[in-house]
């Protein structure tokens, strides 16, 4: 008896040890639950969704439902990382001070990575596979089962992985991967109007290339394995199997390497350089990007900058090639703007890839409306040096204009070269009137509008300082500057085409003075405000949204239930009564421009989109002011007193 207990000690001790995760994870779970509705409603989306894969499995084709299963587990490890799931994660970092060996660590990381509502929910998605493989008998439902196992098993380990390495990474690897995934996210949700035609397709029965395609894909060995020869299944479900545990071996490595290093990965050492050299390097690479160096200021356009203004720019340069969030911002840009143009192909519409330069600057001057944010309070040494406000607006926005103007421009020719039939007089003419506008328009939304991120020492994907409001207005003034020559494009007179170049230029130029003007003024005048907000390291609590009718909390949050109200019903008029109906000339029933023909169609067309805007900016107006979750109203400035 005592030598059972002998043996079972260790082994009860390593048990004990493997769910202290799970019961941190579980509390984590319930707590969150009880504060925030959201994960409730993400998941009872995620079981219809669930339901709509069993249904399709009964008498779906057998590609198309492995193609599906594919998207689902990618799918659970990628948008974790778009949507900061794993804020709510028990990660190895927590575990440091625990005494468990890396082994358990991992067994017990993982085991609380599967309570949750999104691996219950996949479960339940992944039981189409042996759904579907119930027409070849018991034992293929049996093999499939096992299958769908693994493939689980899978999404719960790369969600793992993903999430500590490329989530929390703050290398430039984790950002570009990152910045891919959004932009990749972001832009196929943009165009679904374009892959639901191949959708549809795909639905009815995949195509030869599909199909070919699929005997590569892990997500279709399960099924191939009860419809093929036994031998192959055999291979197959071991391949899978072996998948599985090698990623278990990875993920075990990457635990035991953050208990004893506390990173995922040991940063790449490296050696002290001379100042000299680091200035000669600095010189070169300004040269390089078209700043001259301060020892060379009568050589180059560069020499026009004042000596502040050059320092910002070098500073600049520097952040964007090794601040990770940086780096994601433009990754993102150039996917996003990327697949927007070219995704239309796919139900051959190429009028959309000229426009692809534009769709990247404007996606890029999205994204950084929240960079002042990231310095924390670093912006003191402008406010200190004398005309340090105007070298810190000037320098930034020529950093910008400097890196993204290639980007843009190369996927403009790009695109003329793909679609040359298309023409790219309007496109071509408005990607100087983004490009003036995004250089400077972001700086002042920044400044405006400060998100301070929670540590910008060490800034990961998760920690993204940038709201819907910052983007919406930088996009605006983007669209604003370019509305100009888009008007006299539609309804100007026939000879003002070889004008348009001209009046982009000068849109853009415009748009570059008035947007620097404004962040000017702003850092000028209420620098002090601007560097306190950047200081903040806590963000205010979130609103909490009740789930059924409570006239109590109407009664306390009018204004946010109305801002919500105005921000869902907003883009009704905006989409489909509005662009739906003036660019691809939709006449359904309920569109009302869609009754009306010529100018009267083009004028109901307008005013709906001027009315769903309008509706829109009321609710960013009404939702910036709504009242503290503790029921006191958001601070306002007083009359008569500055920051």
């Amino acid at each position: 008896m005592s030598a059972d207990r002998l043996a079972l000690g260790p082994l009860a001790g390593t048990l004990g040890k493997v769910a202290v995760p799970a019961r941190m994870r579980t509390t984590m779970l319930r707590r969150s639950l009880r504060e925030h509705p959201g994960p409730a409603v993400a998941g009872l989306a995620g079981l219809l969704a669930a339901a709509w894969l069993i249904r399709y499995a009964l008498r779906g084709d057998q590609h198309t439902l492995a193609l599906l299963v594919g998207a689902w587990v990618l799918g659970w490890i990628v948008l974790p990382l778009l949507l900061g799931g794993g804020r709510g994660r028990v990660h190895p970092a927590h575990l440091r001070l625990e005494p468990i060996g890396g082994f358990p660590a991992a067994i017990g990381l993982l085991a609380a990575s599967a309570i949750g509502i999104g691996p219950a929910v996949s479960l339940v998605a992944l039981a189409a596979l042996p759904v579907h493989a119930a027409r070849h008998g018991l034992v293929a439902v049996l093999v499939t089962a096992c299958g769908a196992v693994l493939l689980w098993l899978l999404g719960l380990i790369g969600s793992a992985i993903a999430l500590e390495v490329v989530g929390h990474a703050g290398g430039p690897v984790g950002a570009l991967l990152t910045g891919i995934f959004t932009g990749t996210a972001m832009g196929v949700a943009g165009s679904l109007w374009a892959v639901f035609p191949w959708v549809s397709v795909l639905l009815v029965r995949a195509p030869d290339e599909v199909v070919r395609a699929m005997a590569y894909v892990p997500s279709g060995w399960p099924i191939s394995a009860v419809t093929g020869s036994p031998e192959r299944g055999v291979r197959v479900m071991a391949t899978l199997a072996g998948i599985v545990v090698l990623c278990a071996a990875a993920y075990i490595v990457l635990v035991r390497r953050v208990i004893t290093a506390g990173v995922p990965f040991r940063p790449r050492r490296t050696t002290a350089v001379p100042l000299s050299r680091r200035a000669d390097r600095e010189s070169a690479a300004l040269r390089r990007a078209g700043v001259a160096a301060p020892a060379g200021a009568g050589r180059g356009w560069g020499g026009w900058l004042s000596p502040a203004t050059r320092a910002v720019v070098a500073r600049e340069m520097r952040a964007w090639m090794r601040h990770p969030l940086r780096l994601q911002y433009l990754a993102f840009a150039v996917v996003y703007g990327a697949l927007l143009a070219g995704l239309p192909l796919l139900s051959d519409v190429d009028l959309l890839l000229p426009w692809a330069g534009p769709l990247a600057v404007l996606g890029a001057a999205a994204m950084s409306a929240g960079l002042i944010g990231l310095d924390g309070t670093a912006l003191w040494l402008p406010l200190t040096t004398p005309g340090g406000e105007r070298a810190e607006v000037r320098g930034r926005a020529l950093t910008w204009l400097v890196l993204v103007t290639p980007i843009g421009v190369l996927l403009s020719v790009a695109g003329v070269i793909l679609a040359p039939d298309v023409d790219p007089l309007a496109a071509l003419s408005t990607l100087p009137a983004l490009l003036g506008a995004g250089a400077s328009v972001p700086v002042w939304v920044s400044l405006l509008r400060v998100r301070p991120a929670v540590d910008p020492r060490h800034p990961t994907s998760a920690d993204n300082p940038t709201d819907i409001v910052n983007v919406l207005v930088a996009t605006g003034g983007g669209l604003l500057a370019a509305a100009p020559v888009l008007a006299l494009l539609v309804w100007g007179p026939p000879g003002v085409a070889p004008l348009l170049p001209l009046v982009g230029l000068l849109c853009g130029a415009a748009a570059w003075w008035g947007g620097s003007w404004l962040a000017d003024d702003r850092l000028a005048q209420r620098g002090t405000e601007v560097l306190a907000a950047a200081g903040q390291r806590s963000r205010p609590p979130e609103t909490v949204i009740p789930l059924k009718m409570d006239a109590e909390w109407y009664r306390e949050n009018r204004a946010t239930a109305w801002a919500l109200g105005l921000l869902t019903v907003g883009w009704i008029p905006v989409i489909p009564q509005g662009v739906m109906a003036l660019a691809f000339g939709l006449d359904s029933g309920w569109i009302v421009a869609g009754h009306l023909e010529g100018g009267a169609r083009t004028a109901v067309g307008l005013g709906m989109v001027a009315l769903g805007v309008a509706m829109l900016l009321a609710g960013l107006v009404l939702w910036d002011r709504r009242p503290q979750p503790g029921g006191s109203p958001r601070a306002r400035p007083v009359p008569g007193k500055t920051g």
